[in-house]
């Protein structure tokens, strides 16, 4: 992108004319590629903080370290997390990772078995309102708990590589 920018740049340097135009327009086409890759490429604020929050402890966890991936069934983002959670699974294999799926048909919990890694566990939930309320009505909702209670929870869009490597530094201690 600074390439192509720097060739907009020099191209139409030489046609402008005016200096006063010359300052004003050359920074303006400098600037074109950079917008137009940001627009289809966003920088995603989980990037760069981890913002994460604590719910009230409403449901049950399992006793070892585990990511909680808390999806509903025909959720277009909750199913984006598949690729995600089978990648960090396979680097991280000592990580458990679970999803909850809200609901109580079995067909629903296929949609998600079928996609993700043998080794990462799907389960109905048992009560899907203390659920949406832990994750605040927002999925998918990752949430990390350990000895049966909740450590963090994470919005989609904060559940970035700061998130993932709090997880991941928690699992050697």
């Amino acid at each position: 992108m600074a390439f192509l920018g720097f060739m907009f740049a020099h191209t139409f340097h030489h046609s402008i004319e005016k200096r006063m135009k010359r300052l004003f327009i050359m920074p303006i086409l400098s600037i074109i590629p950079f917008s137009i890759y940001f627009a289809f490429f966003p920088i995603y604020r989980g990037d760069f903080v981890n913002i994460h929050y604590q719910p009230e402890q409403l449901e049950e966890f399992p006793i070892k370290l585990t990511l909680n991936v808390v999806v509903l069934p025909y959720c277009p983002y909750c199913h984006e997390t598949i690729k995600l959670m089978n990648k960090l699974k396979h680097q991280n294999p000592k990580l458990n990772i679970r999803y909850v799926v809200l609901s109580d048909v079995k067909n629903n919990q296929r949609l998600f078995r079928s996609k993700l890694d043998s080794r990462i566990a799907v389960s109905l939930s048992k009560n899907t309102k203390d659920l949406i309320m832990m994750a605040r009505g927002g999925f998918p909702c990752m949430i990390l708990s350990k000895n049966k209670k909740v450590i963090y929870a994470w919005q989609n869009e904060y559940f970035g590589v700061r998130a993932i490597d709090d997880i991941i530094s928690r699992i050697s201690k």
